[in-house]
């Protein structure tokens, strides 16, 4: 079963996210920020991170560098932004941090469902 770390602050969106890709046939991992995320990706061994862009302590273009700079071996892994800034110079600036995809929110489960399974 593949394992998708999830990345959200807002409490209810990470837990509908989360219950929404587990009934995908996922296996999935939170955390509520930035830094936390680094440590549990570290730990998990995640296939693919899904990733809000703004939170606190550590947002996700931090995170995503942080990751590449700590853990060069996870670089690799695919990486999608899921953020409500949606227009094209806000997916322009995800692609460019990194990120090999980028949802908009509110989050189309069918099409989330679609790119996860060419992700993983």
């Amino acid at each position: 079963m593949a394992k998708v770390l999830l990345v959200e602050d807002e409490n209810d969106l990470r837990e509908l996210m989360a219950h929404e890709i587990e009934d995908m046939g996922y296996e999935v991992v939170v955390a509520q920020n930035g830094e936390e995320a680094i440590q549990r990706a570290a730990r998990e061994n995640p296939n693919v991170i899904l990733s809000d862009i703004n939170m606190p302590k550590m947002n996700g273009y931090q995170f995503r560098r942080e990751l590449a700079n700590r853990f060069p071996h996870l670089e690799h892994l695919p990486f999608v932004f899921v953020s409500a800034y949606a227009d094209q110079t806000d997916i322009a600036d995800g692609l460019i941090a990194g990120a090999n995809h980028y949802v908009t929110k509110p989050i189309d489960f069918d099409a989330l469902r679609g790119l996860l399974a060419d992700l993983s």
